[in-house]
């Protein structure tokens, strides 16, 4: 497997692992106890500041599961608008312990599991347009073998690759070229990125690409002749 293709799957997991825990972190907000329940309250007093000193918290009122009425001094959360006295407010309580109770969080984009899910998100966003690249190119070359047109070329040299590098080895291409009798046009081809070095397969041989009907520029150099154990035709950077 190539650098690129490992990447993708190392991109693909941290991505799952990502959105993994920004779903435990999201449902953890929504169940804070072990009984958590979720119910609707009415504000008795909004939060406010009567001045620099005096601060009046915010009084909910709720009932529980068994029409227990519950009063409580409840935080409010920075990023939730001001509230009003007698606006409605979701809240999640312990079913065992009423007493214990905050009001129930909104998404916000900065908060850890929106940030995390957007990470997660990204990152498998970034697989997916790797793998639709790929699934293209193998798309080409199936129709390419079912609906090309068949032609022989003539070996023009074999190249090694000196930016790339997989496995600690320089990867290798055939080039490949082929006069168009009905354009009077020179086309190259290139194959796909080889881990070896193909010369000695090359020696009076021509070389078999597929090409699409009246598009040379759409192609597919088939490298099937080639027999060693260390061929890789998917080698892609």
């Amino acid at each position: 497997m190539d650098k690129l293709e490992q990447a993708k799957y190392i991109i693909l997991t941290f991505g799952i692992f990502l959105l993994l825990i920004a779903s435990f972190l999201f449902y953890q907000s929504l169940h804070p106890f072990k009984d958590s329940q979720e119910t609707n309250g009415h504000v008795v007093q909004p939060s406010s500041s009567l001045n620099k000193e005096v601060k009046q918290g915010l009084i909910v009122s709720f009932k529980t599961l068994w029409n227990q009425n519950i009063e409580l001094h409840l935080s409010q959360p920075q990023n939730l608008l001001p509230l009003r006295k007698g606006q409605s407010v979701p809240v999640i309580y312990s079913e065992s312990e009423p007493g214990r109770a905050i009001l129930k969080p909104h998404p916000s984009l900065t908060s850890p599991f929106s940030i995390l899910a957007d990470l997660g998100s990204a990152m498998i966003f970034c697989f997916l347009l790797i793998h639709l690249k790929d699934f293209k190119k193998q798309r080409k070359v199936r129709y390419l073998q079912n609906h090309g047109i068949e032609i022989k070329t003539v070996l023009r040299s074999v190249e090694v690759d000196p930016e790339h590098e997989s496995n600690g080895k320089k990867p290798y291409r055939i080039y490949t070229e082929w006069l168009n009798p009905s354009a009077t046009a020179l086309h190259i081809f290139k194959s796909d990125y080889l881990l070896f070095d193909p010369s000695e397969m090359l020696e009076d041989k021509e070389v078999t690409v597929l090409i699409k009907k009246d598009n040379p520029s759409e192609y597919y150099l088939d490298l099937s002749f080639l027999s060693s154990p260390k061929k890789a035709p998917n080698f892609k950077w």
